[in-house]
């Protein structure tokens, strides 16, 4: 490793500054907007955990092998663990300001990960600069890009086990509300519908909708724009980025 001096204030931010950063973006962006259903509770009982990498300077890389294995050992540990989010803040000049290179890594831990397979987890990457393409409408889909942008480069790993159970809530939650609407139109066909067997709802698919119905339009812009600026304002305070 080189000289620290990548980053502005001379050195890197401490790892109490980074918690702070990202425990405030789970609050106020994540949890207050409302962007996962089940982020508050995961953290309310302390099954969400933050492993911090911070570079030293813009040559600093921690190795996928190294993240993948610290990933194992952490879950072995905590065998409730339900939400890793693996923090990497960097200098200005890393590799990693950009997110298109923090994908590189995140698609070269994955497939070790799947070799250690310790147990079953999504990954997916959050970064500052996501962008939904220029070329594109806003819509459910395109709207992701903003609702990940992260104070640091972050890869969010979900234990697929916690993702089942909400996605039987949310089967059982639609199916009740269907229940209740067809029971008023037609009690017939209801009670068919009440005897079938549904498949389950694509649960990434509904929180998109859900988030693109809450924030898809100018006002909800706005208050995320406003929600991620404050939380990036505190990141620059705090990293000497100002």
């Amino acid at each position: 490793m080189t000289s620290p001096s990548s980053w502005p204030a001379g050195q890197a931010p401490s790892e109490a500054a980074v918690q702070a950063v990202h425990e405030r973006y789970q609050v106020e962006v994540v949890e207050g907007l409302g962007l996962c259903p089940f982020a508050r509770r995961s953290r309310e009982l302390g099954r969400v955990h933050r492993p911090t990498y911070i570079a030293v300077d813009d040559q600093d890389c921690v190795e996928p092998r190294e993240v993948a294995e610290d990933l194992a050992a952490l879950i072995r540990a905590r065998a409730d663990t339900e939400i890793v989010l693996l923090t990497f803040p960097v200098p200005p000049a890393h590799p990693w300001r950009d997110p298109a290179r923090f994908e590189e890594f995140l698609k070269a831990l994955r497939p070790i990960w799947d070799a250690l397979a310790p147990s079953e987890f999504f990954m997916v990457a959050f970064h500052p600069e996501l962008r939904p393409p220029a070329d594109r409408p806003l819509n459910r889909d395109s709207l992701v890009s903003l609702l990940r942008r992260s104070p640091d480069p972050v890869i969010q790993c979900v234990n697929a086990t916690i993702l089942e159970d909400v996605r039987a809530q949310a089967q059982a939650s639609a199916r009740e509300r269907m229940l209740r609407e067809l029971e008023a139109k037609d009690p017939a066909l209801a009670a068919l519908f009440a005897r079938s067997i549904q498949p389950d709802p694509e649960l990434s698919s509904d929180i998109a909708k859900q988030n693109f119905r809450n924030l898809g339009d100018a006002e909800g812009l706005a208050r995320l724009d406003a929600a991620v600026a404050a939380v990036l304002d505190e990141r620059n305070r705090r990293y000497g980025l100002e």
